[in-house]
């Protein structure tokens, strides 16, 4: 066999064939890419998984020979691709190695292959299922929500990202919560309601791989089928077992009215809460707000290190108030949101306060307060 494919088209399957690839796996086969060479169509399938995710991503390339399959270490044929310096390369396989050389015979590398027989059968995925959605649109609901996904792996229904199909309303929402704050963004997706797309929650690891896949592309088409995310774009098909279990209601911690509202320039609050933090050695970093007429105060809890406090600017007539967070808590939701000024809004010290901005449609942040 002998084919000649474009190092760069190559190398961008091959990256996210080695991403979900199992580093560490007890079966090595799963350490390993699949690939199904095809003359007629001149073409070089590759297929990678761990048994919860997987890819299947095509290279078009000049193919001689008859039609082969085999299997190659992912992380290091991915690593050779990589740091190809030429434009082509040259694939050969001989015996029991995988050859990867340039045209000229300057570069040569030789592969070890695995066996085909044991790599593990990877389901079919019916596109016509699937929904269209702007790529970028796919990659915001992921970003403005994940960072509230519990990191506790006992919380394995939390872990994830809740995807909720609104189809009256043409939306398609994404929930995340660690069970001490929620984040929900929801955008419109034409079509949605005519499809048969229903609730999934998709784990942390997965999110990310298709908030990378879909962010550069126009559109990609999203589906849930038999417990697999399934999401198709330029580079191929990457599909993801979906975390068993029911979502908590969500809806019912989401406060109905809030009675006290501040303005902030959010920029400005932002760097008040990161310097006021400097002297907390805690893990949780609590800092109390306390809330006058027009003037917001940041105040850090007293440490053996000392104490700091910054005092902003801010637009509120309410009465004074104090409520206290984790100031990490504070900070993730400002950091995807896009309004020069948000509104924090509260009952009292014992309740959900929210973070929203006019700018970021859609988006909704509910976070507890401390209790110090």
């Amino acid at each position: 066999m002998l084919a000649k494919v474009s190092t760069k088209d190559l190398t961008k399957v091959l990256k996210l064939c080695e991403a979900v690839a199992d580093k560490r796996a007890s079966m090595a086969v799963l350490s390993m890419v699949l690939i199904n060479i095809n003359p007629e169509k001149g073409e070089l399938e590759f297929l990678a998984t761990d048994l919860d995710q997987g890819f299947k991503g095509k290279v078009q390339g000049e193919v001689e020979g008859e039609s082969l399959t085999f299997c190659v270490p992912a992380r290091k044929f991915y690593e050779v691709i990589k740091n190809f310096p030429e434009d082509e390369v040259l694939l050969v396989k001989e015996d029991s190695r995988l050859i990867v050389r340039d045209l000229a015979e300057r570069i040569t590398y030789e592969l070890a292959l695995g066996d085909p027989s044991e790599f593990p059968a990877l389901p079919d995925f019916n596109e016509e299922q699937a929904i269209d959605i702007p790529g970028h649109i796919l990659s915001l609901l992921i970003e403005k929500t994940i960072f509230a996904s519990s990191k506790e792996e006992a919380r394995f229904v939390l872990s994830g990202i809740y995807f909720e199909p609104l189809k009256e309303e043409g939306k398609l929402r994404a929930v995340a919560s660690d069970g001490h704050r929620l984040a929900l963004f929801e955008a419109e997706i034409l079509g949605l309601d005519k499809t048969e797309l229903s609730p999934f929650i998709l784990s942390r690891k997965s999110a990310r791989e298709i908030a990378d896949l879909s962010e550069d592309e126009l559109t990609v088409k999203l589906a849930y089928i038999n417990n697999y995310a399934v999401l198709w774009t330029s580079l191929g098909i990457f599909f993801s077992r979906t975390i068993e279990g029911s979502f908590p209601d969500y809806r019912a911690v989401i406060p109905s009215t809030f009675e006290r509202v501040a303005k902030v320039d959010r920029r400005l609050f932002m760097d008040a809460l990161r310097r006021v933090s400097l002297l907390v050695t805690e893990k949780f970093k609590p800092v109390t707000l306390t809330l006058n007429k027009n003037e917001l105060i940041l105040t850090s809890q007293e440490t053996e290190l000392g104490r700091s406090q910054i005092r902003l600017g801010c637009s509120y007539e309410g009465e004074p108030f104090s409520i206290s967070f984790n100031s990490e808590y504070l900070l993730d939701p400002l950091e995807v949101m896009q309004s020069e000024e948000v509104d924090l809004k509260f009952r009292d010290e014992r309740s959900p306060a929210g973070v929203f901005g006019y700018r970021d449609e859609g988006f909704l942040y509910i976070v507890m307060p401390m209790v110090i």
